[in-house]
């Protein structure tokens, strides 16, 4: 089988981050640095309709032929569209997001400004939210190949009700210690635009600041229990292959 990485996890778990949204405007910085510490102090805060204003968080709009409308955003993208019903998947995605952003650190180190352009030096520390990310993974799979359902259309259908459930990643990020830490020395681009000093979302930025949920590596121990698993699932299919004949 094709091996399985953080990437399909991710379309579960990092939808996160979500704001008590305001209509009124933000304060504008008058720096990159203000905007930075902005930036920053709106993720740790939750409100996403000030990161949007600091950002360039938004990417596009689409349009359907059913009239329908989607909004792509560097992040958020699920929580987002989540926020203005503010519903049980609100809910469980805010209580995420706190976790995401409880333990989230800064600090300014240096920052080199031009006419209009600036780049930031960050060191940011986070709880290490990758390592519960693998947690979460390696507990899913174990969980699948743990059900008593029959079939390939069984098995993804219980992976993804059990990836799309927030409550066992939240409790995985609890269970986290003290040493369960991750820093990152990150340079962040500052821009002006119609007079406003706003922040540019690398990925590099995006995976620093939601403690390095976005790495697509393994640690040893994680890397070897999944190898195992997916072991499992071949022989699991061929399992179901056999019966399969038998019936038919």
């Amino acid at each position: 089988m094709t091996t399985l990485t953080k990437k399909f996890f991710i379309i579960f778990a990092a939808c996160f981050l979500n704001g008590c949204g305001k209509k009124e405007m933000a304060a504008v910085p008058s720096s990159p640095q203000e905007a930075v510490e902005l930036t920053m102090g709106s993720l740790k805060n939750l409100d996403v309709t000030a990161f949007n204003q600091y950002t360039d968080n938004y990417v596009e709009t689409y349009y359907n032929l059913l009239g329908g409308v989607e909004v792509e955003y560097r992040t958020f993208n699920e929580l987002l569209s989540y926020q203005p019903r503010r519903g049980k998947r609100y809910l469980s995605a805010y209580q995420l997001s706190q976790k995401i952003t409880q333990n989230l650190t800064w600090e300014i180190e240096d920052v080199r400004e031009t006419h209009d352009t600036a780049e930031i030096d960050l060191h940011i520390t986070n709880a290490d939210i990758g390592k519960a990310l693998e947690r979460y993974e390696v507990k899913i799979m174990e969980d699948v190949l743990d059900g008593t359902g029959f079939g390939l259309a069984q098995l993804m259908t219980d992976m993804s009700e059990l990836a799309s459930s927030k409550e066992t990643l939240i409790s995985i990020i609890d269970g986290l210690e003290d040493e369960d830490i991750v820093s990152f020395d990150v340079t962040v681009l500052a821009y002006q635009e119609n007079g406003q000093w706003k922040i540019h979302l690398s990925p590099e930025f995006i995976n620093a600041f939601s403690g390095n949920m976005y790495d697509d590596g393994y640690s040893g121990e994680t890397e070897q229990r999944m190898t195992e698993l997916e072991k499992q699932y071949e022989n699991k299919l061929d399992d179901w292959a056999e019966t399969f004949e038998e019936k038919w």
